[in-house]
Order: C-alpha cells, then structure tokens, then sequence
C-alpha cells in the first residue's frame, strides 16, 4: 500500500461520476474527515469576509488563517482519502451508498468517489490561496483605515 499505488489508483478517477452523484451526501458517507472538510471549507469562506469589512485588521493574520486552514483541510482530504483507499473492502458498503446517487460498477468510478476528499481539501486549499491574492493585490493599493 504504497502512496504511488494510491496516486495511481486517484489518476484514473472518473470526474464524469459527480455529474451523476450529490457530492455533499458522498463527502458525508466518508464519515467525520467528511464534516470536518466541510466545516474547514466554511471556515475559509467566513474568514475571508470577516476579512473584506476589515473585522480581521491585520494581513498578516488573514493570510495566515487563509493558508492554515487551507493546508489543514488538504492535508486532512488527502489522508482521508488515502485511509479509504487502504482499506476500500472493508467500507464498500458504507462509501458507496445508493441516496448519494447510482451506485459507482467500474474502478474509475469508484476511485472518483474515494478521493472527493482529498479534492475538497485542494479547493479549500485554492480558495484561501486565492483570497491570499486577493488580499495582497487589494489590501496594498487600499489605504488603511486608522485605529
């Protein structure tokens, strides 16, 4: 069970699968990792307005808030997601569950379902990288207000 076997396994993923899938409803079959991502996803979101009004007055806590969270979630996707893959037999039937949609049959299917984890993390990672951005670029030409 080495990691390249894994990113072998998550390269032939079939993304075509979430077209036919709830993704919020396969994200939460993956049990607790899946609402901890979710709860890092907005934690992403509500920084990074509380951020925009100036509620968070330093840059240097928004980007680093941004980017921990962000690190935290993919780290936390990636290894749920290769934790799934490990011991795949075994929760079958819990993963790959009928309310979240049909049933994946082929392994690119099913190997789409296992790392929707560690692609929640990556957004989660994208989003507060861009929010970085967006911090940097509009935070730097924008006079601060005074305190």
């Amino acid at each position: 069970m080495s990691f390249a076997a894994f990113w072998e396994y998550a390269k032939q993923a079939e993304l075509r699968t979430y077209q036919e899938r709830n993704l919020v409803l396969d994200l939460c079959h993956t049990g607790w990792t899946g609402w901890l991502l979710a709860s890092l996803l907005v934690a992403v979101v509500v920084v990074f307005l509380l951020s925009i009004f100036h509620v968070i007055p330093s840059r240097r806590h928004v980007t680093g808030l941004l980017l921990g969270i962000g690190l935290a979630a993919a780290l936390l996707g990636s290894a749920s997601s290769y934790a799934h893959w490990s011991r795949l037999p075994a929760i079958e039937p819990r993963l790959f569950r009928d309310t979240a949609g049909p049933k994946p049959v082929t392994d690119p299917q099913k190997a789409a379902v296992v790392v929707l984890p560690m692609l929640a993390g990556a957004a989660t990672l994208a989003i507060g990288a861009a929010g970085c951005l967006y911090m940097a670029v509009f935070w730097a030409t924008a006079r601060q207000p005074k305190a």
